[in-house]
């Protein structure tokens, strides 16, 4: 069975994809450009931001609004790198509806997509993902879990 890993700060955890396909109840169309034409398709998924909250999130509670220091690493099967800050996808403050799309065009994946579907490109949707990576981010420098 394949499955999501999360890691952040001490903790990790694995997402069976069973699960996520039980809770994909978000059903969105999408619009992109890629380099050859603009594409249209229907994704069904569960919103990323649902999924990581239910941490352990990796806080640094030195800092006055810790949840803005967090930085997400998805990374794909085939070694593919998006980042993105947790409060572009937090509800309170980016909102980003990033998704982890659990269906494309009513097919089931076997691994999960990440869509932003609020970007004219596809550029940064990571297709087979496989490692949501959270990172702290200090004024000084980057505290990172650990990526192996």
């Amino acid at each position: 069975m394949e499955q999501l890993l999360v890691t952040g700060g001490r903790d990790e955890r694995l997402i069976d994809m069973a699960e996520l396909r039980s809770r994909s109840t978000v059903r969105l169309d999408i619009d992109y450009v890629t380099r050859r034409k603009r594409e249209q398709h229907e994704v069904q998924g569960v919103h990323l931001h649902d999924v990581l909250r239910e941490g352990p999130l990796p806080f640094d509670p030195r800092h006055k609004m810790p949840g803005l220091t967090v930085v997400v690493l998805a990374v794909a099967e085939d070694g593919f790198q998006v980042a993105l800050s947790l409060a572009e996808i937090d509800p309170e403050f980016g909102h980003c509806a990033a998704l982890l799309a659990t269906r494309y065009n009513g097919e089931l994946l076997p691994r999960p997509t990440l869509v932003m579907p609020g970007d004219l490109r596809a550029s940064r949707y990571v297709r087979g993902l496989a490692r949501l990576c959270l990172l702290t981010v200090g004024s000084n420098s980057a505290k990172a879990a650990s990526l192996t």
